[in-house]
């Protein structure tokens, strides 16, 4: 008797979880067609939920001094409430990020009156490959005086990971949401 049972409930586990994991890749091949689709498309528009400074002595301080916004940390800024993105329309980039970090070139003069990321223009080294993760997306571009490198890694599920690396600051990493482009959503 017990051993019926138990084999009766093992079945209707192994069917439970069957139909599950059925339905968890339909979703992830849907996630994906939707990513690839967003991609040959070459239009997409991504919006930072946290920044990703790279800890420091200055920023150490500022944390300490409590300045930051609620929530936020050393490591982990929270964004909400704060205007960034970055768009892709083909072949031209736009991105506005606000900075936590250390500028090591000064620039602009004083006071400082450009210290978010921002620059907008057609990208040199642009490339765009898929891989196992989703798709990773490199290219440069120059703001006035100063390059950025940026290595994007989107995925499928619709979020991404945005690295910057600066030749007048410290790097920073964005982690956000990534939709369609459509044209006069700039934030």
């Amino acid at each position: 008797m017990r051993l019926s049972l138990y084999l009766m409930v093992s079945v209707f586990i192994l069917f439970v979880l069957g139909c599950a994991s059925s339905k968890n890749s339909e979703i992830a091949v849907q996630q994906t067609k939707e990513l690839d689709a967003l991609m040959e498309n070459g239009s997409f528009h991504f919006i930072a939920q946290w920044a990703r400074p790279l800890p420091s002595t200055g920023l150490n301080s500022i944390a300490s001094s409590g300045l930051l916004p609620p929530g936020s940390n050393v490591g982990n800024i929270d964004l909400m409430g704060n205007t960034n993105y970055l768009k892709m329309s083909r072949d031209s980039v736009a991105a506005y990020f606000p900075y936590f970090g250390e500028h090591q070139i000064g620039g602009g003069g004083y006071p400082p009156t450009d210290t978010a990321i921002q620059f907008d223009g057609i990208p040199e080294n642009l490339s765009v490959e898929k891989n196992q993760k989703g798709y990773k997306v490199k290219f440069n571009i120059v703001h006035g005086t100063e390059t950025y490198r940026i290595n994007a890694q989107l995925f499928p599920s619709k979020k991404g990971n945005i690295n910057i690396i600066s030749s007048h600051r410290f790097p920073i990493a964005y982690i956000g949401d990534l939709k369609a482009f459509s044209e006069g959503s700039l934030e």
